[in-house]
């Protein structure tokens, strides 16, 4: 098993290798690589990950607290049953991952690139996709309660009997999207004829 010392970590490999239900707390790792790694129960707490790649990565069941992603790789990934609280993915690229059942608790996803993932049934209350790219992904079923969708490019996503209520979203998001069945508030009602040009009057 490969031993990960404390304190900030550069450019190290870990291709392969097996990390599993391991407790890291306060480190730093930057533009390191974690292909195919075994990081299936691992817990970080205050971890900062900046541009490292975790291409067939197996974070099932893993927890993060108040972990930072940052403009990381994400492809193929298992994130089953992974849980991330007070976390960010700011700048991080998704493709092909397993991204459900999983937790997302007050997670910032502020510019992530997202398109076309199977996000169906998932809670994402209190979440942030700022600028995100969301374009053609399944979000159906899946609770945005309270979600900032600000500048979040959505052409295509499926948001069929998802609950938008509290959400702040941009006029584009009631145009481009499938919104069958979703759950809106009254304001987000008005919002949504405008978009679809309908003169509301009082």
């Amino acid at each position: 098993m490969v031993q990960v010392d404390e304190g900030q970590i550069i450019g190290e490999d870990y291709s392969d290798s097996r990390l599993d239900r391991q407790r890291w707390n306060g480190r730093s790792y930057v533009a390191c690589t974690f292909r195919d790694a075994d990081l299936s129960g691992l817990e970080t707490t205050s971890v900062v990950f900046t541009e490292c790649d975790f291409t067939g990565a197996d974070l099932t069941e893993s927890v993060h607290r108040d972990a930072a992603f940052r403009s990381c790789t994400f492809t193929r990934t298992n994130l089953l049953h992974s849980t991330f609280r007070n976390s960010t993915f700011m700048g991080s690229t998704f493709v092909d991952c397993r991204l459900r059942p999983a937790t997302f608790d007050e997670v910032d996803f502020t510019l992530a690139g997202m398109g076309g993932a199977d996000l169906r049934g998932v809670d994402l209350t209190g979440c942030r996709f700022v600028e995100a790219n969301l374009v053609n992904t399944d979000l159906r079923k899946a609770t945005l309660v309270s979600v900032d969708l600000s500048g979040a490019r959505v052409t295509g996503a499926k948001l069929d009997a998802a609950d938008l209520r509290g959400s702040r979203v941009d006029g584009a998001l009631w145009v481009g999207t499938s919104l069958v069945g979703t759950k809106i508030e009254l304001t987000q009602a008005v919002a949504y004829a405008q978009a679809q040009g309908l003169a509301v009057e009082g």
